[in-house]
């Protein structure tokens, strides 16, 4: 699957808030950073579950819009409007993905504060 295949599947997922379809396209040794941290957030498929499941259980209403998209090999990078989040109104990101075997092996974002 194309690098930005896996990213949209990733987002279609993020929108459902389907925490296994969502998991599933990631790898399973992923890491989420804050952009600019040495240290990341969350490492492995079963930490990014159990913090997406309670985004996902949280925010009924949770929805990312990609505003734009830049794709590079094997790196994606989407800025993003995120609505719906419990007690977020509406918040900009951009997310930075970094694909291995397919999968989301690695993901920088930075976000408005």
């Amino acid at each position: 699957m194309s690098p930005e295949k896996i990213v949209e599947q990733q987002v279609a997922a993020y929108n459902a808030r389907d925490v296994i379809a969502f998991a599933a396209c990631h790898h399973p040794e992923v890491e989420l950073y804050s952009l600019g941290e040495k240290l990341p957030f969350a490492v492995g498929r079963a930490q990014l579950k159990t913090r997406y499941e309670e985004i996902f259980d949280q925010s009924p209403k949770l929805h990312t819009e990609i505003v734009q998209r830049m794709v590079m090999g094997n790196t994606v990078i989407d800025k993003e409007i995120i609505t719906g989040r419990i007690g977020i109104e509406k918040q900009h990101y951009i997310a930075i993905y970094e694909i291995r075997d397919g999968l989301i092996a690695r993901v920088h974002f930075l976000t408005s504060k």
